[in-house]
C-alpha cells in the first residue's frame, strides 16, 4: 500500500510538472525534450550493439571507440544543436 501511494505521488508530480511546463511553454517543449531523449538512446545504444559484435582485441576496440565518439561529436555539434536552437527559438517565439 505504501509503495503505490509513493508512486502514485511521484508520477502525480511528474505529470504536474508536464503540464505546468506545457502550459508556459507550449507542445514544442515536448518536441524538444523527445528529440534529446531519442539522440541519447539511439546514440548509446548504436554504440553498445556495435562494440558487441566488435572483435576482442583492444586495438580494434579503441579505434573504434575513437571514432564513433569523433563522429558523434560531429553530428551533434553540426546537426543537433543547431536544431535544437531552432525549437529554443519557436518556444520563445511562442511565449
Amino acid at each position: 500500500m505504501k509503495i503505490n501511494l509513493i508512486l502514485f505521488l511521484i508520477f502525480g508530480t511528474v505529470f504536474y510538472w508536464f503540464y505546468k511546463n506545457i502550459k508556459k511553454r507550449g507542445l514544442l517543449w515536448i518536441t524538444k525534450g523527445l528529440l534529446q531523449i531519442g539522440i541519447l538512446i539511439l546514440f548509446i545504444g548504436s554504440f553498445f550493439k556495435l562494440f558487441a559484435t566488435l572483435p576482442s582485441n583492444i586495438y580494434i576496440r579503441l579505434i573504434f571507440c575513437i571514432t564513433y565518439l569523433w563522429c558523434t561529436i560531429g553530428i551533434n555539434v553540426n546537426f543537433m544543436i543547431p536544431l535544437l536552437d531552432l525549437i529554443d527559438k519557436k518556444i520563445e517565439k511562442y511565449r
